[in-house]
């Protein structure tokens, strides 16, 4: 499997303000890969890079 791969940033939309990342099957399969679909997850803009990371659960949250 593999760790590392090209995805893209989609818009959906041109009226759209949100951005998907696609992270390719081979990413997303390998046995490393720490997410879960529906999994909340928290981005950061760290200078030229985005950092990816599992989200805090938010007591108030029903799907949490």
């Amino acid at each position: 499997m593999s760790k590392e791969g090209k995805g893209k940033i989609i818009q959906l939309s041109d009226r759209a303000r949100t951005r998907y990342a696609s992270i390719p099957a081979d990413v997303a399969g390998d046995s490393a890969f720490p997410f879960v679909d529906g999994e909340r997850v928290t981005i950061q803009i760290e200078g030229e890079e985005i950092r990816i990371s599992r989200a805090a659960p938010d007591p108030g949250d029903p799907d949490a």
